[in-house]
């Protein structure tokens, strides 16, 4: 009879421990967040941002900056910062472009089969990480200015792989890569590979402990230059994916396709709760912030706000989640 009566109470202990650990959890708060904006915005927008085409739309764009977004969390939680992504990613998707297209800026002679442009693409962009990682790790250049110049560099030479000139007349099969199920499931898988890498790998723990504290990671035996070189590798590898994804959507690449690129992948570390002074955070939290901004610019198109707006609410956003780091921070002390 004991055990009878003491079940229900031993559950309901139960069940108000798991909504204490769900609410007490990082990522609750930016959950919530989200289901609010979404619903806010709907009401707004008398249902327009809630049409399933508009969904879907949403998803698309946040594949893309959340999979760029999940390569740059891995540099900010060594607290450094990479510019390069839109230069770097411009750079893949024009060489990749150049090799499929059947327009004259075909850089091969032939339309490349797409089994072999995306590996090369992904070369490309890990390349690019890996002068960033080069440049930071071993020259000791800080992050800012390093990524900064590859940014300008990426640019440079994606122009003159193309001379400035837009490219379409790219094959068909093209297109399912950065289509509806295939871009979200790639944008959720490496979120999955990430999450696993970060938190459950020798690699991962050094990610944290470098970004925490380089000095006394270094002191444990970590090697700090290394750990610099490999995330900015990851960087690289992941922009030049997220211009895959923006080629395939779009059919179609130009050298200002990804501008704006490096602000939204920044944006959506800082909203998801990466710590850009490094060693917190995780990726849960950076597909969540990935799809808010998602949510944002979708809305600002849909309601017709303009540029201005968008530039506006992101900066807002940016320096009021660094705003609220930095009160974190404070408080621990």
């Amino acid at each position: 009879m004991t055990e009878v009566a003491q079940r229900p109470e031993a559950e309901g202990e139960t069940a108000r421990g798991i909504a204490r650990r769900v609410v007490a959890h990082e990522n609750f708060v930016i959950g919530m967040v989200l289901v609010g904006l979404v619903a806010a915005l709907g009401g707004v927008s008398r249902g327009a941002t809630l049409t399933p085409s508009n969904v879907a739309n949403v998803l698309l764009q946040s594949s893309v900056r959340g999979v760029v977004a999940i390569g740059q969390a891995f540099v900010i939680l060594t607290a450094n910062i990479d510019l390069s992504v839109a230069g770097v990613g411009v750079m893949a998707m024009m060489m990749g472009g150049a090799m499929m297209t059947t327009q004259w800026q075909n850089i091969l002679g032939y339309s490349a089969p797409l089994a072999l442009v995306i590996p090369v693409m992904l070369v490309v962009g890990g390349g690019w990480g890996s002068l960033n990682g080069v440049l930071v790790s071993r020259l000791g250049i800080p992050s800012l200015i390093a990524t900064f110049g590859v940014w300008q560099l990426g640019y440079g030479a994606a122009y003159y792989v193309t001379n400035g000139t837009a490219l379409m007349e790219l094959p068909e099969n093209l297109a399912a890569v950065g289509s509806l199920p295939a871009a979200p499931i790639i944008f959720f898988s490496v979120g999955a590979a990430a999450y696993i890498v970060l938190n459950h790998t020798g690699f991962g723990r050094n990610v944290y402990a470098v970004g925490g504290n380089p000095v006394s990671a270094f002191l444990s035996g970590i090697n700090v230059r290394r750990t610099y070189f490999y995330v900015f590798i990851i960087s690289g590898v992941l922009a030049g994916l997220g211009g895959l994804l923006f080629l395939s959507r779009g059919m179609a690449a130009s050298i200002e396709a990804l501008r704006g690129l490096e602000l939204d992948s920044i944006a959506a570390c800082a909203i998801g709760g990466i710590s850009l002074f490094g060693g917190r955070g995780n990726i849960v939290g950076v597909i969540l912030g990935s799809i808010i901004i998602g949510v944002i610019t979708n809305a600002i198109s849909v309601m017709h706000m303009g540029h201005a707006a968008r530039y506006i609410i992101k900066g807002a956003i940016i320096i009021g989640a660094v705003a609220a780091d930095i009160i974190r921070r404070e408080r621990r002390r």
